[in-house]
């Protein structure tokens, strides 16, 4: 139909032409009252996700005192002042109510203070402590200033200890971190103001809008066939309610796309690790009710720092998405496979016994192994280690039932990986 191709322009001009009919005729303002409460759900919709500050990636909150503490260190390069070791104590005391990025604040305050005074392979102790915390932490706050000042002075610390590889690799991180900051600064600042313009727009489009309407009023009145003008509202009508089709069928598309997003991997296209965990307790929870058993299985690959650092990041992924595509295959219709994280899978495999279960594993990981990784100029093998847990075995929640697998994978590991091994209540592991 020629409606879903009018330009913009034409798109407006018809809804000019509408509103002016409007402001004559009454029956449009259940439209107008349709479309605020529209504009009203979204709105309570946003608050309700926002609730949630790891799942939306807001930051973290930080205390005050840690914040002025850490500019403190910075302006006094004598880390000896009593004043920063009688508030660096004070905040130790009630280091128990910290969440992550407060620790790693107060780790990186350490970490400061043995830099000034010239403790360097102290001070890179207490900042790799801060290691453990990043992926507790929202990526977009790590970039913060505040933040991102780790990998700085861990670059000073190792380049004060010769070791200039490694001062190299976080003098490198600590730019692309800036890099990033000053990136989503930008745009802040541009969508600051576009929100600007677009209200100014609004206004000297409203201003205009209530000329023509007086224009268009007086040419109403004066008309002399009635017939005529009742045809063009007809018309105007129809084509309004088509555009009104339109947005709305955008609007839809829209919303499908980020529910989405938000239930899977972007890399893999997997569930990602929230949709795992609460795919998997429905599972467990189903699975007790009706008296079936259930299984788990954790999968790890084996040496992927190896191939991240020896062929870089991007082989890194497509060795990912050869793994997710591995692990779809060897699933059943009715299992379940997601990306836990990093290099780590998850399968769900409901109505499976242990045997059973290792038998897929063990399928599966015979398939990492013989996949031909020519193509990405790969020698070495290419190998993965797979825990397997029974709900006879963990007859608790999926949380349970994936720790256990956990612990089974990590015992593949220290066994040689390339292995898969069973959780066991008597044992805790016992390889298969």
């Amino acid at each position: 139909m020629n409606f879903f191709c009018f330009p913009n322009i034409l798109l407006r001009t018809v809804i000019v032409v509408f509103l002016i009919n409007v402001s004559f005729y009454s029956s449009a303002n259940p439209l107008v009252s349709a479309e605020e409460t529209a504009q009203e759900s979204n709105n309570a919709s946003v608050a309700t996700d926002s609730n949630d500050i790891l799942n939306s990636k807001e930051p973290l909150p930080v205390n005050d005192r840690i914040l002025s503490l850490l500019a403190l260190v910075q302006e006094e390069p004598k880390n000896s002042s009593p004043k920063i070791e009688d508030l660096l104590l004070q905040l130790e005391e009630i280091s128990a109510t910290f969440n992550a990025a407060e620790h790693y604040l107060i780790f990186l305050i350490h970490g400061l203070i043995a830099h000034n005074s010239h403790q360097n392979e102290q001070a890179i102790t207490w900042l790799k402590k801060t290691l453990d915390l990043l992926d507790k932490i929202p990526a977009k706050q790590l970039d913060l200033p505040e933040f991102s000042k780790a990998n700085f002075i861990f670059a000073k610390s190792f380049a004060a200890l010769g070791d200039f590889k490694k001062a190299f690799e976080y003098k490198k991180k600590y730019i692309q971190g800036g890099y990033r900051y000053f990136d989503e600064t930008r745009i802040e600042k541009i969508e600051e103001l576009n929100d600007i313009y677009e209200t100014d727009h609004k206004i000297r489009q409203n201003e205009l809008l209530e000329n023509q309407n007086k224009i268009k009023r007086l040419k109403i009145i004066a008309a002399e066939n009635k017939q005529f003008t009742q045809q063009r509202n007809i018309i105007i009508l129809v084509i309004t309610i088509i555009v009104f089709i339109i947005l709305l069928s955008r609007q839809m598309k829209v919303r499908q796309k980020l529910k989405y997003l938000a239930k899977t991997d972007s890399l893999t296209h997997l569930y990602n690790r929230r949709t795992l965990f609460e795919k998997g307790a429905e599972a467990v929870e189903l699975a007790k009710n009706e008296k079936q058993n259930l299984s788990v299985i954790l999968l790890d690959v084996d040496f992927f720092k190896n191939i991240n650092d020896n062929y870089g990041h991007d082989i890194g992924d497509e060795i990912i998405k050869i793994i997710a595509e591995l692990g779809s295959e060897t699933m059943r219709s009715r299992d379940l496979f997601a990306r836990l994280g990093g290099e780590e899978f998850a399968g769900i495999l409901p109505g499976v016994g242990c045997d059973e279960a290792k038998a897929i594993a063990e399928r599966l990981r015979e398939k990492v192994a013989n996949k031909d990784l020519s193509e990405f100029n790969i020698k070495q093998k290419l190998t993965v280690s797979i825990g397997v847990a029974c709900l006879d075995q963990v007859d608790t929640s999926f949380d349970d039932l994936l720790n256990a697998a956990d612990i089974a994978m990590y015992f593949a590991k220290a066994n040689g990986r390339n292995l898969v091994c069973q959780f066991n209540d008597q044992t805790k592991n016992n390889i298969d």
